[in-house]
């Protein structure tokens, strides 16, 4: 029995030393790993700007951009054809954020406006929940390559236009306040069929 407990103990660090060694090899192997392989980045590389284009004073013509966040299409595309119909197209860009692989074409839109406008880069969007608000950053990073864009105009694929381009270019450009419409009770959206300016917040 005495000579099997020091022979017992011999195993036993013969064994720690083989696992130490095992775990030293990993842990090398790890590092010469992410040292050589480099990570995806999780936005797109065109999104990084730079701080000169961040900051750079533009001048020119400024631009509007609409960016439009659409679950697929543009349903009401027929009238935003008419919306930016015989307008200077150095007055204005356009961004779509839809279904991830969507196309804007002949095939999809009735206005040529739209054709090849979709991100590149876009995400599953889910109503209501986060991914709205990831959607908009992708829609605000885009338009902010482009110095011209002095406006952006957050839009749904259910908005129209209720007034002509000439006014609305002349009202944003004018004014260097946001607008940003709320209503304190959604119940009264459901109990009555006219809202008030007294039910609307206008910061």
């Amino acid at each position: 029995m005495r000579s099997s407990k020091p022979r017992h103990l011999l195993w036993f660090g013969f064994k720690i030393v083989i696992a130490l060694f095992f775990l030293s090899y990993c842990l090398f192997a790890s590092l010469k790993l992410h040292s050589h392989v480099k990570l995806p980045s999780l936005h797109p590389p065109a999104f990084h700007a730079s701080p000169s284009l961040r900051y750079h004073h533009f001048e020119g013509t400024p631009k509007i951009a609409f960016l439009f966040l659409a679950r697929r299409d543009l349903p009401l595309d027929f009238l935003w054809d008419s919306f930016f119909k015989n307008v200077d197209a150095a007055k204005f860009s356009i961004y779509i954020h839809s279904t991830p692989g969507f196309v804007f074409n002949e095939t999809t839109t009735r206005s040529a406006f739209f054709y090849g406008q979709q991100l590149n880069y876009s995400i599953q969007v889910i109503w209501g929940e986060s991914s709205m608000i990831e959607a908009e950053k992708l829609l605000l990073l885009a338009a902010l390559q482009d110095p011209a864009n002095q406006r952006f105009v957050l839009l749904s694929d259910s908005c129209v236009p209720l007034y002509n381009f000439s006014y609305l270019y002349s009202y944003l450009m004018s004014s260097s306040k946001s607008f940003v419409d709320s209503t304190k009770k959604r119940s009264r959206f459901h109990e009555a069929t006219e809202i008030f300016y007294t039910d609307w917040t206008f910061p």
